[in-house]
C-alpha cells in the first residue's frame, strides 16, 4: 500500500464481510494496475455528492442549509431518492468532463464518477482516490466548479503534496494562490446563505498549510 498524505485507513467502517475495508480498496486498485501503469495517469476530478448544485439548487427546494437538515425534512428514503438523482446527475457531467479532455488529446484518463464500491462511505472513496492520484495520476485537471466539492478539493491537496501539474476545466494552470482564492470565495459564499460545510472549511485549510 503507498503511503498516503491524509488517508489513514482508520475507518468507522472497517470490514466488508469477511475482508478488511484495505483489503477490498487494494484489490479494487489491482483493476487500476491492468489498465493505467503508474504515474501515468490523467486525474479527473469533479464533484460528485457535494458541490454548487447540492448547496444552491437541492437545499432551496427543500428548504434546508445542511445535509442533517435535508435529512430531516425528507426522511430517509426521500431524501435517498433525492441524492441518487443528484449523484445520477453529477456522474453524467463526470463523464463529459473527462469527454472533454480526450477530445482535446489527453489519454490515461481516469475518472472516478462512476464507480461504486458496495459499502463504501465518503471515508472510503476519498481514501481510494487519494491512492490512486498518489500511486497512478502524473497530473489532474479540475471540472468547473471544483472549489465547492469536499472531493474535489481534497484531491486539490493530494494533487498539489504529490507535485503533479494541476490545471482548471479550460486547461489553465492551477497554482495555490488560485486554488485557495476560489474556494475561500466559495467558503464566504456558502456562509452568507448559512449553508453548513464543515469538511470544505476544513480541506481550506489542509490548503491553506501547503503555502
Amino acid at each position: 500500500m503507498s503511503r498516503l498524505f491524509y488517508g489513514t485507513g482508520e475507518f468507522e467502517v472497517a470490514q466488508f464481510g469477511r475482508r478488511t475495508a484495505l483489503e477490498v480498496i487494494e484489490m479494487v486498485m489491482t483493476a487500476f494496475d491492468c489498465v493505467v501503469p503508474d504515474g501515468a495517469g490523467v486525474y479527473c476530478s469533479s464533484d460528485v455528492t457535494t458541490g454548487r448544485r447540492l448547496y444552491f439548487e437541492v437545499y432551496p427546494r427543500h428548504g434546508a442549509r445542511s445535509t442533517e437538515e435535508l435529512k430531516d425534512r425528507l426522511g430517509p428514503e426521500d431524501y435517498k431518492r433525492v441524492k441518487g438523482e443528484l449523484i445520477k446527475s453529477n456522474i453524467a457531467r463526470c463523464g463529459e468532463f473527462a469527454e472533454l479532455l480526450r477530445r482535446r488529446g489527453l489519454t490515461n484518463l481516469i475518472n472516478p464518477g462512476p464507480f461504486v464500491g458496495l459499502g463504501f462511505d465518503q471515508q472510503h472513496y476519498h481514501y481510494l482516490w487519494e491512492l490512486v492520484i498518489v500511486r497512478k495520476a502524473h497530473q489532474s485537471f479540475f471540472n468547473e466548479g471544483w472549489e465547492y466539492s469536499n472531493g474535489c478539493t481534497l484531491e486539490y491537496a493530494i494533487s498539489h503534496r504529490k507535485g503533479i501539474p494541476v490545471f482548471d476545466h479550460l486547461g489553465r494552470p492551477l497554482p495555490l494562490a488560485e486554488a485557495l482564492r476560489l474556494i475561500e470565495r466559495a467558503v464566504a459564499d456558502l456562509k452568507t446563505n448559512s449553508i453548513s460545510v464543515p469538511m470544505l472549511e476544513r480541506n481550506l485549510e489542509l490548503i491553506r498549510e501547503l503555502d
